[in-house]
This record gives structure tokens, sequence and C-alpha cells, in this order.
């Protein structure tokens, strides 16, 4: 009998929760505009902070319950073109190689297995690798140098990407 998988999303949107750490190049904040039918200067003004770097994060003011301001009603507003690495949660170098920070997730999102680290540091290698969240700033600012023709699919294009919902 094989054993459960490490993660299962429970879709409760609790990797929603926090600030700061969501980055998007201009295609993928383009995309997610598109998505919701908003010109793209009218979705930065709600949602975005521009980075020195010429990156947009998601504004670091928390929305309603501390979710990110892309986190209404129980569900991600651009989940099918969401950044990066919320597809890749809970894919994520510092969470399948310390064990403390498996714990420490596991106690917030109910989706982690409290025994699963094993697994899901199993599960992570299988998984194509996903880049540490501090990664994905320098990729995303590796793609805008390179520009258009040089850039690859939507943000999600991450293998082994994780959640369902948030």
């Amino acid at each position: 009998m094989s054993a459960p998988p490490a993660f299962i999303c429970r879709m409760c949107g609790e990797c929603c929760r926090g600030r700061g750490g969501v980055y998007l190049d201009l295609r993928g904040a383009a995309a997610a505009a598109a998505f919701l039918g908003l010109d793209f200067p009218r979705f930065a003004e709600l949602f975005l902070d521009r980075e020195p770097s010429g990156l947009y994060s998601v504004a670091s003011a928390a929305g309603p319950g501390g979710h990110c301001l892309l986190f209404r009603d129980g569900i991600c507003l651009i989940h099918p073109v969401k950044p990066p690495i919320c597809r890749a949660w809970p894919r994520l170098r510092a969470l399948v190689t310390d064990p403390e920070a498996f714990r420490e997730a596991s106690e917030a999102c109910p989706g982690l297995a409290r025994t699963g680290f094993e697994a899901l540091s199993s599960d992570y290698g299988e998984a194509g690798r996903p880049l540490p969240p501090s990664s994905f700033k320098s990729v995303l600012l590796a793609r805008a140098r390179r520009g258009p023709s040089g850039s690859p699919g939507v943000p999600g294009d991450i293998p082994g990407g994780g959640c369902g919902r948030g």
C-alpha cells in the first residue's frame, strides 16, 4: 500500500495569508490584469507595488483577514495565472530541506501532513525541483532582461506546482 501524499490542498487560503514575497514580471502582471478584465494601469493601482528592480509585487498592504489582496471570498482572483511562487507551494526548497520550516508550515497549512516531511522531500525531488522563494525574484528579473521574445509562458510554468486554489 502506498503512503498518502504529503500535500493535499484543503483550499483554505492559509498559503495566501501574509505579506511580501509575491513577485510578478510585466508579462505576469499583464496576464493577471487581462484575466480580471482590467487595463494594466488600473490593475497596478489596485494591487501592485513597483519594485526598484522593475518587477511588480502584490501590494504590501494585506487584504481582509491578512490575506493577499488578490484573495477574495475564499478564492484567488487570478488562480489560472497566479505567480510562480504561489504555483509552487508547498514545494519550496526551504520546506523540503528544513524539518523545522516544514513543521512551522504544517501548523498553518492543514494540507501538509504533520508527519509528511520525508514524503514532501521525496515528492519535491520527483517534481522537478521548484525554485526556492529567493530565486523567483532573480528568475523574473532575468526574464525581464530577455524581453518578450525570450519569455516563457505565463506564471505557473514551474514544474511540480502546488496548491489547488490559494
